[in-house]
């Protein structure tokens, strides 16, 4: 094997030390680094430049083949394909400056990068990648979120219970992006992502994006375009937890998004469409003072009064911001019981409601757990 594969196949793990850079903690062992596994990879642009094995397909996505795929939604000639153990890529991302300020677990990541292309050579605040570079350091990131949950949840199931990859379409231009959505999705495109889960066979789960469009509407820059990512990522990963079938209740499901976005910058704030227009309360970067005051003030809505709705749209502008605060609650102070919450959720068959749920992860009504995290919040949020 060639020295420079072995180092692609090893994973980076954070070391610890006063001048180490922050890294992704292990959710149910806060002191520990979690692991970051995001090897073995296939990419299309690496064996052309011997970076990687090639390998005989055919490879698809969306149960049709890639190249085929390619023609079909008029993809630029530099589209790439990435492989990993828990997602197919197809990117057609261009270049970007990453900023070391502007993403928590940026260092982190560029230095699993180099494991890739050794000659990377970061500067003291970021560095500019090239679109085969940034295609990975997507791959990276997906494969990281991704094993944060796994570990969250203890799920060790492939795909965590999916019966495939998940499936993500990075696309530059919004022309491409459109064609995609509206031949395989079937969604006004209008948005700046689309979303698709489908459990039945042929069993797929995707999401695709627009660079271009969410420039034009949540900001430029890559950390805008990142938070958007693992926002909706996250969304995926209640889709395809334990292949699962009922909705979600929207304080659990955006909340977790909420969570997972603002882990990587607390910056950006990301709505995505079907919270509706994003509430004005929560726009400025840090939202700790904003629920301090609200409950403080008694003026946060009881969970027994809006557990139960499935539409983020139904939530109140101060629900949707409140909803990021308890799940990080539950899931840093709580992570054995969250995921006792999330199968509880997951059990169809008795198709409990969210009370009953909350009754058997936590052993309290909604009401009680509510005053529960008012407690935590005037107690640490001050």
């Amino acid at each position: 094997m060639r020295p420079l594969l072995f180092l692609c196949l090893v994973a980076f793990v954070a070391t610890a030390g006063p001048d180490a850079p922050e890294d992704v903690k292990h959710p149910r062992s806060p002191e520990s680094p979690l692991t970051v596994v995001f090897t073995p990879w296939y990419c299309t642009q690496c064996v052309k430049e011997e970076r990687c094995e090639a390998r005989d397909g055919p490879f698809s996505v969306m149960h049709m083949d890639l190249m085929d795929f390619a023609k079909h939604c008029d993809l630029d000639k530099k589209w790439l394909y990435i492989e990993t153990k828990n997602f197919k890529i197809v990117s057609t991302l261009g270049k970007s400056k990453i900023k070391f300020k502007h993403n928590r677990y940026a260092r982190g990541d560029i230095e699993r990068l180099k494991t890739i292309f050794p000659k990377l050579k970061p500067g003291r605040d970021g560095i500019l990648l090239n679109a085969h570079q940034r295609a990975h350091l997507y791959h990276i990131r997906a494969e990281r979120v991704y094993g944060h949950f796994a570990a969250l949840t203890d799920n060790k199931k492939p795909w965590l219970g999916m019966q495939g990859h998940y499936q993500l379409f990075l696309l530059d231009d919004f022309n491409e992006y459109h064609t995609f959505a509206d031949d395989f999705v079937g969604r006004a495109q209008k948005l700046a992502g689309v979303q698709q889960h489908v459990k039945e066979k042929p069993n797929f789960n995707m999401f695709a994006t627009s660079e271009q469009q969410v420039s034009r509407t949540k900001g430029k820059g890559d950390s805008t375009m990142q938070n958007w990512f693992v926002h909706n990522l996250t969304h995926l990963f209640i889709d395809g937890y334990n292949n699962y079938y009922r909705e979600t209740w929207a304080w659990l499901e955006e909340g977790l998004a909420h969570y997972y976005e603002k882990m990587e910058n607390p910056r950006h704030n990301t709505f995505c469409f079907a919270e509706g227009a994003p509430p004005k309360s929560f726009l400025k970067p840090d939202w700790r003072p904003i629920i301090y005051g609200l409950v403080r003030r008694g003026k946060d809505p009881g969970l027994a009064r809006w557990c139960e709705k499935l539409q983020p749209g139904e939530l109140s502008g101060t629900e949707n911001g409140m909803t990021w605060s308890i799940v990080e609650w539950l899931v840093e102070t709580e992570p054995v019981r969250f995921t006792k919450l999330l199968n509880e959720l997951n059990d169809y068959k008795a198709k409990q409601n969210a009370s009953q749920c909350i009754q058997k992860a936590f052993g309290v009504t909604p009401s009680v757990l509510h005053e529960r995290w008012r407690k935590y919040v005037l107690d640490t949020y001050k």
